[in-house]
């Protein structure tokens, strides 16, 4: 993965209970709280000072639409999941469930507003069934939870610090469409498939960035701005990632707006997205 060319930055959830989601965050979640207004919670790295999260009040009701499946925060080991892990344990927190996907071991959480959430490790790269195509073929086995929890090293306090947002999987009306917007339009390889239920997008060689499926919201109405659930996905992406991907945008007529330098945009299924050059 080439974080210097494409790296989720931030994920923007509305929320309607802003202490309950916080609390949850920093204490279950160990993000640390960077920044706070009367309507908005960041939070992130207390090292870096990088923002992974942040949390928008709303009072508008649920609204059955498209939307976020799962934020996935990248820790750097096994070890790390294996002392996230135990902290779940001790702290008797319900987890959804723990898979080895063969690429990565995940461990599967939701937050109090029924966001879901992905904490994993990569496998290194030679044990990935990397295919000729460009292919990464994934398999959702059981994760074996004694060997994890054995890798830990030492109690939970926060995420380490070099985690961030691995991927991000969209809750989606319909996959073709999708898988269609993110290859042609964003430039992303399709790098697994499963019939027309789910699809995953790579960039750099990674077997993804997104990933898309219909198994809570086929046929379901576009995401809608302000009602709880997923606001934003802000991405960092080097300049020529930005230039391709405005210039994709103009030759197929697919709409943007440029506010402050960033390009402003949305997937087919109304889910709001923001590039911006990085800066480092």
């Amino acid at each position: 993965m080439n974080l210097n060319n494409y790296k989720i930055q931030t994920v923007t959830l509305n929320a309607r209970d802003l202490t309950k989601m916080t609390q949850f965050y920093e204490e279950t979640m160990g993000l640390t709280l960077l920044a706070k207004t009367e309507d908005t919670v960041k939070l992130g790295i207390k090292r870096t000072g990088e923002i992974l999260l942040e949390l928008v009040h709303t009072t508008e009701p649920q609204e059955r639409t498209s939307g976020l499946y799962h934020v996935a925060y990248l820790l750097p080991n096994r070890a790390a999941l294996g002392n996230f892990l135990r902290h779940l344990a001790i702290s008797q927190y319900p987890i959804q469930g723990a898979s080895d996907h063969g690429y990565s071991e995940a461990v599967y959480l939701a937050d109090p507003e029924g966001n879901g959430i992905e904490v994993y490790a990569d496998k290194p790269e030679d044990q990935w069934d990397l295919r000729d195509n460009g292919i990464i073929v994934g398999v959702t086995e059981a994760m074996d939870v004694e060997g994890v929890l054995a890798a830990a090293t030492q109690e939970f306090q926060h995420l380490a610090d070099e985690t961030f947002i691995g991927h991000v999987h969209l809750a989606v009306s319909t996959v073709p469409e999708t898988s269609s917007f993110f290859h042609e339009v964003l430039g992303f390889t399709i790098t697994t498939e499963f019939g027309q239920q789910a699809a995953f997008y790579g960039k750099d060689g990674y077997h993804h960035q997104f990933a898309g499926n219909i198994w809570t919201t086929r046929n379901f109405p576009d995401n809608q701005d302000g009602t709880p659930g997923i606001n934003e996905i802000l991405v960092n992406v080097s300049d020529q990632v930005m230039a391709e991907t405005q210039g994709a945008m103009k030759t197929q007529n697919y709409p943007f707006t440029i506010e402050e330098q960033a390009l402003v945009f949305h997937d087919p299924n109304g889910i709001k997205f923001r590039y911006v050059v990085a800066t480092n």
